[in-house]
């Protein structure tokens, strides 16, 4: 009965990493219009701007701190296929589970590490340094803790996943 509660709460976590990834989604057709716009308006009108210029980077670092624990959650990480392949779930689990409890203490220290950079540009509410760069770089800055935040999230449903393998012997949330 308790390990269904924790597997229901292991699912919100997913909700949240599963919406922020769509998030991330987005933002690679955001780079994607914005790049070839970019492209077509220098190259045909030899005009550019910076603020385009740092749009681009700005969707760039929301793919990468919201796309991790996306790809993450999706088994789309890497793994050392040698050792982890042929063996069995419960094998599977307890390896999942040591990486998972590894990466939500690296997660957390980066997580605790960025606080003090990212209060620092917010209450300076920066902005782009450049001449007609887009304001509000303490929101770019503030995806770096939301991204690593989500990994705590994957992590912390990864474990109670695998614990529950390792418990039950079933894979899944059967």
């Amino acid at each position: 009965m308790a390990l269904q509660v924790f597997l229901k709460l292991a699912d919100k976590c997913e909700t949240v990493v599963t919406f922020l990834g769509k998030v991330a989604m987005v933002c690679v057709f955001g780079t994607i219009v914005t790049v070839t716009a970019n492209v077509l308006v220098r190259y045909l009108f030899g005009i550019g701007t910076v603020w385009t210029q740092e749009l681009e980077w700005h969707f760039l670092a929301v793919i990468a701190t919201f796309g991790v624990a996306y790809t993450y959650q999706q088994g789309e990480h890497v793994r050392v296929d040698v050792i982890y392949k042929p063996a069995g779930p419960r094998t599977k689990a307890a390896i999942d589970l040591a990486a998972a409890i590894a990466l939500i203490v690296i997660a957390i220290l980066i997580c605790n590490y960025t606080l003090p950079y990212i209060q620092q540009s917010w209450r300076s509410l920066e902005g782009s340094a450049d001449p007609g760069g887009l304001p509000m770089r303490y929101l770019l800055k503030a995806t770096i803790f939301v991204g690593f935040a989500s990994l705590v999230l994957q992590a912390f449903a990864e474990i109670i996943r695998h614990l529950s393998t390792l418990i039950t012997g079933k894979v899944g949330t059967d």
